[in-house]
């Protein structure tokens, strides 16, 4: 799961063109803007929050190493 999660490239950008056209397109067929934003923009917001602390995590964990000197 946690590879096909990160194969879905998302950036801010998609996020906020996706929310805006779900928006119009849920204001358009229901008369609510607010359903595109709760079924679209909150689970890319998710899945870009997701993706970014994965990534950092995974340098954090490569960026640690040991201290290797003997005399301290």
């Amino acid at each position: 799961m946690k590879k096909f999660l990160m194969s879905i490239k998302v950036n801010v950008f998609i996020i906020v063109v996706a929310s805006i056209v779900a928006g119009m397109a849920a204001h358009y067929f229901f008369q609510n803007k607010w359903l595109g934003f709760f079924f679209v923009a909150l689970p890319l917001i998710a899945l870009y929050m997701y993706q970014t602390y994965t990534k950092m995590a995974d340098l954090d964990k490569k960026l640690k190493v040991k201290h290797k000197n003997k005399y301290r």
